[in-house]
């Protein structure tokens, strides 16, 4: 059954709740229509200011037409040019407004047809003023009229939403005076029945923590004889415990001594083997300690050899770590750059750099974080009087047991003097070349000359040996262009000067002149229409020249020879490829360097000196492109160029 405290809990709660949703929806009712009042009074409020606006439109449109009229100035007509469409939007929205008072409607009718009789009649004072007609009085009387008809319309529609606006405002405060009291009077009524209830609980609650507190000693009181009862039981028990404990503990003495002599003489033994096994590990450590000996002595010998070998090399060799401060410096060092160890160990290694080339430490120093090693890397460093020298760089970066970067090793060789050998070399080139160039230029346009002369000539020996003499005048004429154009690289004189031109063209062009020299290969041309880039027009026909000629120089007679030309993203590339020998693939990596001719049976009989596709490969990587190669022995060879869209 339900008890007393229970049943309070419950009916308390409940009627506390139900007073509450009543509460509540008498709130919401008031709010409500409070809400609903407020509203209702701005809206006639708004009512009213647009039949104000509406007047003061008007107003506006009269005196800017009265202003015409004085004056016959134009300008006074732009109030009342906009006063057609301000007043049609306010009467709209007024009709809008009042659409639930038949009253205003009716009012709003009769405005209108008032508005529109007033306007007319401004219109045609204007019109007369504007045709140079006399505004009579009864024409301004006929104006006044219409406007004081058209004001105490005005006022009665106005006097109208004031009514409303006095009915509602009644409701609002009706509302507004009931809501608060009656939300008062029932929260008083709710705050009553919470205390009612309040004590009504704290009484059944007190009663019942009398009675548990009475039950609670009772069960300890019980609880108190069944633990006496307890403990005398066990006192019994304990007793009897005592003496089985006795018993066993006199057998267990005797077992424990029979146990005891077995153990010690086991002990006895185990002792003696685990000396043994510690003499045994005591030769195996001197054994280990004797062999890591001699690998220190060893270390410390491959060490010294190493020092001896820094210390004694010609070649600057140092040490860094990747802040760039430099932590090793040898002999070689001091001699190439002029400074001491000790004006260098701990400094920074920008002191050899110049200027102009602090930006190259950071991006080695990136690159050897990374683990990479740079071999041979050319660049210009600055000795301790200022001078600055050539060097050739080769940095490794050393690592920690762990495989971590800590530090970086720079072998530094001075490489002025082999870059004066150098150019001195490429100037004995280029003027060597010129030089040959006058004589051979002239002894072709006589040989060239002599072809005409005997063209017709019955000895058949005269006309292929001059023939002969021509074709071979041309290949020394290549070979010296080309001498030419490495000096021109090397010494950087070789200048590339960019336009715009189609490629096809150019391709065509250089094919045109292939057909006329060489009759012995097919050519066939595959290009897409529209491939235009802004490149040295006669360097890149050079490139093109130099991969058609030697095409048909490793290929057989009869053989095709196929260029193409086609976009692929923001490139163009070319290609040209033969059926002839084919380069070996340990070739492929080496064919652009300079001089470098692949060595075989076949190239041996082949007249050239390797620069042709050397030059080629400088002309594309200025121009901001790529060139390499694919091939096959014996099936023939692809040459590629690419080169950016214009």
């Amino acid at each position: 059954m339900m008890n007393n405290f229970d049943r309070n809990l419950r009916l308390g709660y409940g009627f506390s709740l139900f007073i509450l949703l009543v509460v509540g929806l008498v709130s919401w009712l008031a709010l409500s229509g409070l809400l609903r009042s407020n509203r209702a009074v701005a809206h006639s409020g708004e009512v009213m200011q647009k039949l104000e606006q509406l007047l003061s439109t008007m107003k506006d449109a009269e005196t800017g037409q009265r202003g015409f009229l004085l004056t016959g100035h134009a300008k006074f007509l732009e109030p009342y040019n906009g006063a057609y469409k301000q007043a049609g939007d306010l009467g709209g929205q007024l009709q809008a407004l009042t659409a639930d008072n038949q009253v205003q409607q009716a009012n709003l009718v009769a405005i209108r047809g008032i508005l529109q009789q007033r306007l007319d009649i401004l219109q045609l004072l204007i019109e007369k003023k504007q045709q140079g007609h006399i505004i009579a009085p009864a024409d301004l009387d006929a104006g006044k009229a219409a406007m004081d008809s058209f004001r105490a319309a005005i006022a009665k529609a106005e006097q109208a939403e004031r009514v409303v606006l006095k009915e509602r405002s009644s409701s609002l405060e009706r509302y507004s005076s009931l809501a608060p009291a009656f939300i008062v009077f029932a929260l008083l009524v709710a705050l009553c029945i919470a205390i009612y209830s309040y004590r009504s609980l704290i009484r059944d609650y007190h009663d019942k923590e009398k009675l548990r507190h009475d039950l609670v000693q009772s069960e300890e009181e019980t609880l108190a004889l069944n633990e006496e009862i307890m403990a005398a039981n066990e006192e019994v028990m304990a007793t009897n415990e005592e003496l089985a404990d006795i018993n066993e503990t006199l057998e267990l003495r005797v077992a424990e001594r029979t146990r005891a002599l077995q153990a010690s003489e086991q002990e006895a033994q185990a002792l003696n083997e685990e000396l043994t096994a510690i003499n045994e590990e005591m030769v195996a450590t001197n054994e280990e300690l004797h062999a890591a000996n001699d690998e220190l002595r060893r270390a410390e010998e491959h060490s010294a050899k190493l020092a001896a070998i820094v210390e004694s090399s010609d070649d600057a060799i140092i040490g860094k770590d990747l802040d760039g401060l430099v932590t090793a410096w040898n002999r070689g060092a001091e001699a190439i750059f002029g400074y001491k160890e000790a004006d260098m160990v701990g400094y920074s290694i920008l002191k050899l750099i110049p200027q102009q080339l602090h930006h190259e430490e950071p991006g080695i120093l990136s690159r050897l974080r990374n683990g990479e090693k740079i071999d041979h890397y050319e660049t210009v460093r600055q000795t301790a009087d200022g001078r600055q020298i050539n060097v050739s760089l080769t940095i490794s970066p050393i690592r920690d047991k762990a495989g971590q970067v800590i530090g970086v090793s720079k072998i530094a060789r001075d490489i002025t003097e082999q870059k004066r050998d150098e150019q001195r070399k490429n100037d004995f080139i280029g003027m060597a070349s010129h030089e040959l160039k006058t004589p051979l230029t002239s002894l072709t346009a006589l040989i060239q000359v002599m072809q005409l002369k005997y063209k017709g000539h019955s000895d058949p020996f005269l006309l292929q040996a001059l023939g002969k003499a021509n074709q071979q005048a041309r290949k020394m004429s290549s070979l010296i262009n080309g001498f030419l154009n490495v000096s021109r690289l090397e010494s950087g004189k070789l200048e590339i000067s960019k336009t715009g031109f189609e490629l096809a063209a150019l391709i065509e062009e250089q094919l045109e002149e292939m057909r006329l020299t060489v009759s012995s290969h097919q050519f066939h041309f595959e290009i897409n229409s529209g491939l235009t880039v802004s490149a040295d027009r006669d360097k890149i026909g050079s490139v093109i020249s130099n991969l058609l000629s030697n095409a048909v120089k490793y290929s057989p007679k009869g053989k095709n020879v196929i260029i193409r030309a086609e976009k692929q993203e923001d490139m163009i590339q070319v290609s040209v490829q033969d059926e002839g020998m084919g380069v070996h693939k340990q070739d492929l990596p080496r064919i652009f360097d300079r001089y470098y001719r692949a060595g075989t049976e076949h190239t041996k009989h082949i007249s050239g000196f390797g620069v042709g596709l050397y030059i080629c490969a400088e002309i594309i990587e200025r121009h901001d492109g790529r060139i390499w190669a694919d091939s096959e022995k014996g099936v023939g060879s692809t040459f590629h160029f690419s080169l950016p869209v214009s």
